[in-house]
């Protein structure tokens, strides 16, 4: 891992300088914490939770935000695509190797010694990265009409059941 990115933690911000309003979102490590007055980052990166029982949480950003000291910033290199990057780390299940303590947490230097297959270029590490993209879309289209299927099924037999529709 350490051949294909960066990995280091946010910066300390206090709970006092985030808000609901200000200018940029403000990340901490297990997602938005809400908006700040200042940024960290401008650009596309990978942000990894590394504390917490939510520690190996993977989550995508772009533009300017503010990573805070609970999150790992993954700056890919530049030959890496981010986009690819960050679902290969969503779904390597970052949070085994949490170190165990009063609450979990994952260090860098663990991180970076993690074996990663890579795909030769950036431009098939982003075609990748589409053909997952999209796969996920669909996958979610499916889960939302498996769903509403469900739903009616249930909504059906509940009818058959109080006798409000007879079959003949």
């Amino acid at each position: 891992m350490g051949d294909l990115c960066k990995l280091k933690s946010g910066e300390s911000i206090t709970a006092a300088r985030i808000d609901g309003h200000s200018a940029y979102l403000c990340y901490g490590g297990n997602g938005l914490r809400g908006y700040t007055s200042t940024f960290t980052h401008d650009g596309k990166y990978a942000l990894i939770g590394r504390q917490d029982a939510l520690c190996g949480n993977v989550v995508g950003v772009e533009g300017r935000f503010f990573a805070s000291e609970h999150a790992l910033v993954v700056t890919a290199n530049t030959d890496i695509a981010i986009e690819w990057l960050t679902y290969v780390l969503s779904r390597m299940n970052l949070n085994q190797y949490s170190e165990s303590s009063a609450q979990p947490g994952l260090s860098a230097s663990k991180l970076v010694m993690l074996r990663i297959d890579a795909p030769s270029t950036a431009a098939e590490q982003t075609a990748v990265a589409a053909l997952l993209s999209d796969l996920d879309a669909e996958l979610a289209a499916l889960e939302a009409r498996l769903s509403k299927t469900r739903a009616l099924k249930q909504a059906m037999m509940q009818e058959l059941l109080t006798g409000r529709i007879r079959l003949l």
